[in-house]
């Protein structure tokens, strides 16, 4: 959604641009012509100049594609509410308990609260239970409150999540992300392509890496 819509936006501003200046060439300047030819001009800026406030006002709100695909909150039933309000309760005297942490955090992830997700993988990672699981989830709240921008510790977490859990897929996945984002391209593919012959997933379950190694490849040859 967000890729058709600056594609959309480029085309438009690219033809307001000829627009603007090719202008002179089909009209003639004299009397009403040029005063047609002023009014035309500034509709075609005022135009431009919106339709690039809304392109980056979308950008702002949703952020980048990579934040749609882990961006999906869920709602919670009222017992699930209860149980982790006991647990919210319980880590409130007990702070360093990792396993109290690694239980609220993926619903934190699930629900959209991603800063209490990241302090909540953070601190499980801290207090003893440094696994694959909540490094990834520490690496997902990281890029949900960054609005889909991998930065340093995204790039940390989701390496961190590789090595500790090679055989998942979405680690492989978030992984493989933040090597091409990070334009390590020749890493990001032979990951990919070790990871493939290493696994028998489905086809249909490794699209989103295929998907991926198809876009290195292409830009490769461009």
């Amino acid at each position: 959604m967000t890729q058709l819509y600056f594609g959309i936006t480029i085309f438009v501003l690219a033809l307001s641009a000829f627009t603007y200046l090719s202008m002179p060439i089909f009209l003639r300047i004299d009397g009403a012509a040029e005063t047609l030819a002023k009014k035309m001009k500034l509709g075609i800026s005022a135009f431009a100049i919106i339709l690039s406030l809304c392109a980056f006002g979308l950008y702002s709100i949703i952020g980048s594609p990579y934040l749609i695909e882990i961006n999906k909150p869920v709602s919670l039933d009222p017992k699930t509410q209860a149980i982790i309000e006991q647990i919210e309760a319980h880590l409130s005297e007990n702070p360093e308990d990792a396993e109290g942490w690694q239980v609220v955090a993926p619903t934190y992830l699930a629900t959209n609260e991603p800063q209490k997700a990241f302090e909540a993988f953070a601190n499980a990672i801290k207090f003893g239970n440094s696994n694959g699981k909540n490094w990834l989830g520490l690496g997902k709240a990281n890029l949900m409150v960054n609005r889909g921008v991998f930065g340093p510790m995204s790039k940390v977490a989701f390496t961190k999540a590789h090595e500790k859990s090679p055989d998942s897929l979405e680690a492989m996945f978030f992984y493989a992300s933040m090597l091409q984002n990070s334009n390590q391209l020749d890493e990001a593919s032979q990951a990919i392509e070790k990871f493939i012959a290493g696994h028998s997933y489905s086809s249909e379950e490794l699209v989103p890496l295929s998907e991926i190694l198809n876009i290195i490849r292409n830009d490769s040859v461009k």
